[in-house]
């Protein structure tokens, strides 16, 4: 390896460099070792700045290995900046961190120079989400297989019973049957809609409508979309859930001859119904999962709205309709036209 020059630099002006820096600061010369470390980064391994002084780059940081140093040295150009997220080990200790490695030359020797932050508390919650991911898979593959198998067999039988038997009970029967399918769809949904948006791609917004409106029980209400066709930048399929969701809500609280209109906004678009509104008091709990203000109501439809809202980076707000409805503005969509 390239032997290190002899240039003596004095702890005051390492110091002066980290001055206002609140990270860990490391320093390293042509031969790989660290020149001058902070209290920040050695607090990372629990050990004094100086017990790392000399110590090579390569044994902290295992991705970078000691016979190939010079090649890693050489591929910086000066003043070129690196980013990257690993894991740095002393002391026996792990310590995951984010760095930015910029190259300086001082009186024509190179010198690297890193910031080192640690990023275990992020780390950790990455891994609790991956967790709660797979168990909402898990709970998903329940809902879908292990509850609606035996649902599908009881509502076959009722269909059975009522060919022959016309008794009021079986119609509650089928009404029970009928409102845990839609349980077990909004429950599926809520938990799928935690995965990452798909890919976004322009889509009509007024088809995008119309298709989630054919896929609602809409025997009697009415649907008014835009005479231009606005193109949205969303994942289609999601775009479309969050309008099926939004209809479902404006019939189940304005009455199945509701009408709905969905319209632009310089912002994105919203969807609005002639219904009775929702009052003010309790517009900031009607996204929470399993709220609702209906007997029949599930309290996930909204949640799901929420959620698929966010996975795009939109905003949904709640506001009043024209004529005293409620109104759901979606904020932040990209319009191609």
């Amino acid at each position: 390896m390239t032997a290190d020059p002899s240039t003596d630099l004095a702890p005051e002006f390492f110091a002066k460099m980290v001055e206002s820096v609140g990270v860990g600061v490391g320093i390293y010369g042509q031969d790989g070792r660290y020149l001058y470390v902070n209290r920040a980064y050695a607090d990372l391994f629990g050990v004094e700045p100086s017990e790392l002084v000399g110590t090579p780059l390569w044994e902290l940081v295992p991705e970078i290995e000691a016979d190939r140093f010079d090649a890693y040295w050489a591929s910086f150009a000066d003043e070129e900046t690196r980013t990257a997220e690993t894991v740095h080990t002393h002391n026996n200790r792990e310590a995951p961190v984010a760095t930015v490695t910029t190259q300086r030359s001082i009186e024509g020797t190179p010198y690297h120079v890193g910031t080192i932050k640690d990023i275990s508390e992020r780390k950790a919650r990455e891994r609790e989400i991956e967790r709660q991911n797979e168990r909402l898979e898990n709970f998903a593959s329940v809902v879908s297989h292990d509850l609606r198998n035996p649902l599908n067999v009881a509502q076959g039988y009722l269909d059975i019973l009522q060919e022959d038997i016309d008794r009021d009970e079986l119609s509650l029967v089928d009404n029970a049957l009928d409102r845990m399918g839609t349980l077990i769809t909004e429950l599926l949904e809520l938990a799928r809609s935690n995965d990452e948006v798909g890919e976004a791609t322009p889509v009509s917004m007024t088809a995008t409508a119309e298709s989630g409106w054919r896929s609602v029980d809409t025997s009697e209400a009415t649907l008014d979309t835009p005479e231009s066709d606005p193109q949205v930048v969303a994942d289609e399929s999601r775009l479309q859930q969050l309008f099926e969701n939004l209809f479902r809500n404006a019939i189940e609280h304005a009455g199945p001859d509701v009408c709905v209109t969905v319209g632009t906004t310089p912002e994105g678009f919203y969807v609005a119904d002639n219904g009775p509104g929702i009052p003010s008091a309790k517009r900031a709990r009607i996204f929470e999962a399993g709220y609702t203000t209906e007997e029949n109501g599930t309290g996930f439809g909204l949640s799901i709205v929420q959620q698929i809202a966010t996975g795009h980076n939109w905003e949904v707000r709640v506001t009043d309709a024209d004529d005293g409805g409620a109104r759901f503005e979606i904020a932040g969509v990209e319009c191609v036209q």
